[in-house]
């Protein structure tokens, strides 16, 4: 793991465990500066842009002009994406014209079917035809667009991956998408700034990576050609792979739910099928015996059964999506490869790794459970982010952790506990969501009458217990420690994570108070980052060490509040958060 990103700032979002009304001070570490890594220029151009934007555009096209490699020849894409990517857009394509032919069953003329395919077909020919990329010897470019032209242009020197993906039809006509990543100003491109090569014949993938990625030995001559061979795709050691015993977490995790979904607005969406399937015997048994029980085991019985039938689609979806994961080491770079109708192979460079996150939800917890995330500049974010282990063993994921990391100690070590009142915080407003329930069934008692008593005798208590337990849990994952040049904290129940944060990574921090944080005198510390989610937050510390914390990982941070500067100077230090004058 390398220092610092260079930034020239950075977006602290609002933490959701604060209330409205907060107090908030900043400060950014000293010494970020920006860098341009891509450069990305658009031949559409405006007739009543100025003289200066043609002047730079000018300069852009100069530029260009002189990344180019007049000696390396220009590649077009594989001319079996003819093919791929129409059969590609039609899949995605496919819930409108089933809705389509549903609302049109008695028509005899499909002229918007053809359209629409002929449009496709038509889209796909026009971007193999206007597509090509040049291997120069110091910078690679990308052309691409028939109406808006666009040049891509990636300095070999800063290429820090080589990612490819092939989906099933990728893979049956023997195709992959290729592309190339820079760090950390990969995380904000569009796709049309991106260097994405999709898609090329893959055979030429293996050597494409090999040759963009054997710039890094130039950077250290005193490496030597075995050094260099760890950096190709066909070496590496092994840190996990995945097993068929891993899909037993699937079920308690919300992907199945999500496909029987989308499953039953189809279903909904054809009429009939709907009610074929509701018809079916077994369906129509269960459902009438579960009735005969009455309530709420009759609701208890039905959520059980969406939850089996959720279950059985979660574990095939993760099957398919982590089926044949492998984690390898490749020296400077981590291989991560997964999937199994859609192919996906990626290279994370270690200089671009700023920690780990260790995702451990009460649920997955219940059965030992956890996954692994990245805290890594240039990756993406959310659900397309890059993960380190998917739902495994929390055994493998801290094996992994501590592999990744070279330490056992930010992973195992005991976390600081925080002060009686954080604790408090936890229980007040984890039975936030309790009252809303209770308030919920006594709506319903009161509108049905003596026939609800008996969610009002089971279903408040459960719920009290429920969100007691949940509460309980949050108080016994608040903590953090603090390391040297590392930053461990850990919050959360439901969706409870352990942080693990390179202190060079971090280039400001913010600290904020809510109303009810002041009078429980206990702050949120944000720690910003180019790296990961960009924030990365220590909740309801004690107030009065809430800056000490942030001095201690950035030293110098706390100037900004002149704590060392003449006591009748104007310039006023920080009232309160561990920031005193001496």
């Amino acid at each position: 793991m390398s220092g610092p990103g260079s930034v020239t700032g950075a977006e602290v979002r609002g933490n959701d465990d604060d209330e409205g009304g907060s107090t908030v001070d900043t400060a950014v570490a000293p010494g970020a500066d920006g860098a341009e890594e891509i450069l990305v220029a658009d031949s559409t151009l405006d007739e009543t842009a100025d003289e200066t934007v043609d002047e730079t555009v000018d300069e852009v096209e100069e530029t260009i002009e002189e990344a180019v490699d007049p000696e390396a020849p220009w590649e077009r894409l594989s001319w079996r994406m003819l093919l791929v990517d129409p059969l590609g857009s039609l899949t995605r394509l496919l819930p409108l014209f089933l809705i389509s032919l549903w609302l049109g069953s008695n028509r005899s003329n499909y002229w918007f079917e053809i359209i629409v395919i002929s449009l496709v077909v038509v889209g796909g020919f026009l971007r193999w035809v206007s597509t090509s990329y040049q291997v120069g010897r110091t910078h690679i470019i990308l052309k691409k667009g028939f109406f808006s032209r666009q040049v891509v242009t990636v300095a070999r020197r800063r290429i820090r991956s080589v990612d490819t993906e092939s989906d099933l039809f990728h893979r049956v006509m023997r195709v992959s998408i290729v592309e190339v990543g820079t760090g950390r100003s990969d995380a904000g491109k569009s796709d049309a700034e991106r260097f994405r090569l999709n898609a090329i014949d893959t055979t030429k993938v293996e050597p494409l990576r090999d040759e963009l990625l054997a710039h890094r030995r130039a950077l250290d001559p005193s490496l030597s050609e075995e050094d260099e061979e760890q950096w190709g795709s066909k070496y590496g050691e092994d840190i996990a792979r995945w097993r068929i015993t891993w899909a037993r977490f699937a079920p308690f995790s919300f992907i199945g739910f999500g496909v029987l979904f989308s499953l039953w607005l189809i279903t909904w969406q054809m009429g009939d099928m709907h009610g074929r399937i509701m018809d079916l015997r077994m369906v129509d048994a269960t459902t009438s015996w579960l009735d005969s029980l009455g309530q709420p085991w009759a609701f208890v019985g039905k959520g059980i059964g969406i939850w089996l039938v959720a279950g059985v689609l979660a574990v095939i979806t993760y099957a398919i999506r982590y089926g044949k994961y492998a984690l390898t080491d490749h020296g400077s770079l981590l291989y991560v490869q997964n999937g199994i109708l859609r192919r996906k192979h990626q290279a994370l460079d270690k200089a671009r790794l700023r920690g780990v996150e260790i995702r451990l939800p009460v649920y997955l917890r219940m059965l030992g459970g956890g996954r692994l995330e990245p805290i890594m500049t240039g990756t993406k974010k959310g659900a397309a982010a890059s993960t380190l282990l998917p739902q495994a063993p929390i055994k493998d994921v801290r094996r992994v952790a501590i592999r990744i990391l070279g330490d056992e100690t930010p992973v195992t070590v005991p976390l600081r506990r925080h002060p009686w009142k954080a604790a408090r915080r936890r229980i007040t407003r984890g039975l936030l969501p309790f009252w809303i329930v209770a308030g919920l069934i006594v709506l319903v008692r009161i509108d049905s009458g003596p026939s609800a008593d008996i969610w009002v005798r089971w279903g408040i208590p459960a719920a009290l217990v429920i969100f007691l337990a949940l509460s309980v849990d949050r108080i016994r994952m608040l903590g953090h420690a603090l390391l040297p040049g590392m930053l461990v904290s850990s919050h959360g129940s439901w969706s409870a994570k352990r942080t693990v944060l390179e202190a060079d990574g971090i280039i400001g921090w913010t600290v904020t108070q809510s109303v009810f944080q002041r009078s429980a005198r206990v702050a949120t510390v944000s720690a910003a980052t180019p790296a990961g989610n960009g924030v990365y937050s220590v909740m309801d510390m004690a107030a009065d060490e809430a800056w000490a914390l942030a001095e201690a990982l950035t030293p110098g941070i706390t100037d900004v509040w002149n704590h060392d500067g003449d006591p009748d100077t104007d310039t006023p230090a920080s009232p309160s958060m561990g920031v005193r004058r001496r």
